[in-house]
């Protein structure tokens, strides 16, 4: 081949060469400007869905079962669609979390002390509460007294507040939380009017009853001051020696207050009333706008891991709480329950309960509280 046709082939194939790297040069170029950097550059990881965040607005005296119970929660590595659960707690008196609701407050779930307070939100906000309550745990309200001077003798404290009030009620401390605030207190003053007037199910005229009302006055002037919460009067209870002599609390707290008092050389003991009441702490997922599909799955799946076998069997033994399952059971042959450990020291823990008050209707509850806020003013 002559030299001339060497060059001609050498400069055709250098021009195809310069072409294709013009060309892929410019591809790169354009490719870079439409979708970024490509080669070696590493894709970038897709990010991770955001949490599933709900929040439950809950009465106070469970708290230290719930918040164990959720740190047992997250450990489940609970999702759902792939999204992890984060619950977010909000602790008051019970009837504060309705009084809340109605500030702009947006909970995923209520769940009050008592059915009472969701009688009361019904009322309110018929359209949050389309879907059925749950019960999480069952507790009487019961009187917790300590041994003094100033109590020996009662055999029962129940038996104080009758029609005609003994002179011993002078000398006595007692504690009543607010019926106003706290579903505690509400309770034991509805047990009160029922045991005034003898009867299971109270009515508006026996509540505006002179002589009922004149009692309840002379009641009010012989509790000192009347808590929001139920929690913190049976916490004053056990911690300040001398503030009261006689309480009226929850069974729950009742057996906690037994353990707390062990290391302070508190004698106490637990009494029932004749016919008391439940609290059944209702769980409901609230059908609110505010609440989307995601948000209403994680509640349900909270609420069946509250409900769970193993759950109620802690809430029982440890917390003092009444399961609310058939597949757990109180067995007073069980010392690693509160229930077992104090019910063999005689410190007035009974299995049964006898007899039980009906919640009064909306109504009788309204006309109790006003006639208590009357009885009280100066």
């Amino acid at each position: 081949m002559s030299a001339c046709l060497k060059e001609t082939c050498m400069r055709s194939i250098s021009r195809t060469i310069a072409g294709v790297y013009l060309l892929a040069t410019a591809l790169l170029a354009i490719t870079t400007v439409i979708w970024g950097p490509i080669g070696w550059a590493p894709l970038p990881l897709p990010t991770a869905a955001p949490p599933i965040q709900i929040d439950v607005a809950m009465s106070s005296e469970k708290e230290a079962w719930i918040r164990s119970a959720l740190e047992r929660f997250a450990q489940t590595n609970p999702t759902i669609n792939g999204r992890r659960i984060e619950v977010r707690l909000r602790v008051s008196g019970s009837r504060e979390l309705i009084d809340a609701i109605g500030q702009g407050y947006q909970p995923t779930i209520i769940s009050p002390s008592s059915s009472i307070q969701l009688v009361e939100l019904q009322q309110q906000y018929p359209d949050l509460l389309r879907d059925p309550a749950s019960p999480l745990a069952l507790t009487p309200i019961v009187a917790l007294m300590r041994d003094a001077p100033s109590t020996n003798g009662i055999t029962n404290p129940w038996q104080l507040w009758q029609r005609q009030l003994p002179d011993q009620i002078n000398q006595l401390k007692l504690g009543i939380s607010s019926p106003v605030q706290s579903n505690g207190g509400l309770q034991s003053l509805i047990i009160l009017a029922a045991q005034y007037h003898q009867t299971a199910s109270l009515t508006v005229d026996q509540v505006r009853d002179e002589g009922f009302r004149d009692w309840l006055r002379q009641i009010s002037t012989r509790v000192p001051n009347w808590p929001d919460s139920t929690g913190t009067l049976t916490t004053d209870f056990i911690i300040r020696p001398g503030v009261y002599d006689i309480i009226t609390t929850y069974e729950n707290l009742a057996l906690q207050a037994f353990r707390q008092g062990e290391g302070r050389g508190l004698r106490l003991r637990v009494y029932y009333p004749a016919a008391t009441l439940l609290s059944d702490h209702p769980y409901v997922v609230l059908s609110a706008p505010w609440v989307d599909g995601n948000e209403r799955a994680a509640a349900i799946l909270l609420r069946d891991f509250l409900r769970s076998p193993a759950e109620q069997t802690i809430a029982m033994r440890e917390y003092g709480f009444r399961p609310v399952i058939p597949q757990v059971t109180i067995n007073f042959d069980d010392t690693s329950s509160l229930f077992g450990r104090y019910r063999e020291r005689d410190l007035g823990v009974q299995l049964d309960i006898t007899a039980q008050l009906q919640l009064p209707p909306p109504e009788v509850v309204e006309e109790l509280i006003a006639t208590w806020q009357e009885v009280r003013r100066p």
